[in-house]
């Protein structure tokens, strides 16, 4: 970690907790960070539910777990992308 912190601009934004984190994810999903995935303003908000319901057991609790869940939520309609979701993004 240190070699790669020393090759890169390193900003330490203080959010440790899942409260903290889940904040700052509703932020960003506001934000339009799901644009491209053309979900309607529900499906977005399924989405962010689903990531708060289980945020315990997510292997990680972070941005890069909302794309991955986005892209599983495009990539299996009617539910199944949370069956998916539960084996390969959980603990």
């Amino acid at each position: 970690m240190q070699a790669l912190e020393s090759r890169c601009h390193y900003i330490d934004l203080t959010i440790h907790t899942e409260r903290e984190k889940m904040l700052r994810i509703r932020q960003i999903v506001g934000d339009g960070m799901l644009a491209e995935y053309d979900f309607s303003d529900e499906e977005q908000a399924e989405l962010v539910q689903f990531i708060d319901e289980n945020k315990r057991r997510l292997r990680e609790l972070s941005l890069r777990t909302v794309l991955k869940t986005a892209d599983l939520m495009r990539s299996f309609p009617n539910d199944k992308w949370k069956r998916v979701a539960q084996i390969s993004l959980m603990k």
